[in-house]
């Protein structure tokens, strides 16, 4: 299991929702007036819902798990969980409200503002609108709902944040449990020179691109100082450090780069290493081997691990909360996951 340290905020419930408050997807003007479900009496429309699913869908494909049409069932899936998002959208303005969150209105001027700037020209922007169906006071009302969200979830993260201590015990529990996760990976340093040419350019221009590299490597080996050919030579902007690309571990780098980079011995220069990029001539320059890293080395970082967990949980349980104490009508059909 890999251990991810990070200090984001992962609220991850609110982000398809502000996702969804700030897309303005059109949907079939047959929809508009239906409901797909009731949250303290508060109606959630199909046309929302339809939004909802386009950026659903987006975000399915582009996680790589290919489409939601692909089956029924999968499909139902997405259904029953973009609901529940909206749903829970819906609970958290409502909470909003009760934590007397306020909305100021220069805040959604601003936004309205920097949303327009987007196309070229009043027209477009009109023509966008119309087309999606869209009013300014819809969209406004929108940001007015995903601003007063985004307070609430504001004031939860500091109020659950201070209740999120982590104790020492805590932390060496977690780091005993979790050596072999908590490694620094090995690295490799190296500079490069690149003589780009794109996979799908023409012979000519690829022969004419191998030339060119192949007189750089000539150079080299008759005493060349690899800086100074990859300031006057290289493609890569890394040229402006002499080809330096500092310290990478091997998911960093395209894979025949990362190939040759990690076996090749420090100090020397490597043969023609080709990649989408182009040519590329490498030298290894250090390398630090994976190790273990030790607990006060990661102390700081288990604890923010361990804190975020904490408010995660305590949002989720929040959440809980208001979904039970909810009257919740559901006009969608349900399946069981």
């Amino acid at each position: 299991m890999k251990i991810s340290l990070n200090n984001a905020c992962r609220f991850a419930l609110v982000f398809l929702l502000l996702c969804i408050a700030s897309t303005a997807m059109a949907a079939d003007a047959k929809n508009e007036d239906g409901v797909v479900a009731k949250v303290n009496g508060q109606p959630i429309s199909s046309r929302d819902f339809d939004s909802a699913m386009e950026v659903a869908k987006q975000q399915f494909a582009g996680a790589g798990l290919g489409s939601p049409e692909g089956g029924k069932d999968q499909q139902q899936k997405i259904e029953n969980l973009t609901l529940d998002r909206l749903i829970d959208f819906e609970l958290l303005y409502q909470a909003s409200q009760q934590e007397k969150i306020t909305v100021d209105d220069n805040a959604i001027k601003e936004k309205m503002a920097a949303f327009k700037k987007q196309f070229p020209s009043d027209t477009e922007f009109k023509d966008f609108m119309t087309t999606n169906h869209l009013t300014e006071d819809i969209m406004q009302t929108q940001l007015r709902r995903k601003i007063a969200i985004e307070g609430l979830q504001k004031k939860l993260y500091d109020r659950f944040n201070a209740e999120a201590k982590v104790t020492d015990d805590e932390m060496r529990k977690f780091y005993d449990a979790n050596k072999e996760s908590i490694k620094q990976p090995e690295k490799v340093r190296a500079s490069h020179i690149l003589v780009a040419v794109a996979t799908d350019a023409d012979d000519a221009t690829k022969k004419a691109a191998m030339e060119k590299i192949k007189g750089i490597q000539k150079k080299l080996k008759d005493g060349g100082d690899f800086a100074q050919l990859a300031k006057e030579s290289s493609d890569c902007p890394s040229k402006a450090n002499g080809g330096d690309l500092d310290f990478f571990v091997r998911q960093q780098m395209v894979k025949p780069f990362a190939d040759v980079a990690f076996t090749s011995p420090v100090g020397q220069v490597s043969d023609i290493v080709t990649t989408e990029f182009g040519y590329h001539l490498i030298k290894v320059t250090d390398k630090q081997p994976e190790k273990m890293l030790t607990f006060d080395e990661v102390k700081e970082k288990i604890s923010t691990y361990l804190s975020q967990q904490k408010i995660d949980n305590q949002f989720e349980t929040y959440l809980k909360g208001l979904r039970d104490q909810a009257d919740i009508k559901r006009m969608l059909p349900v399946q069981n996951s």
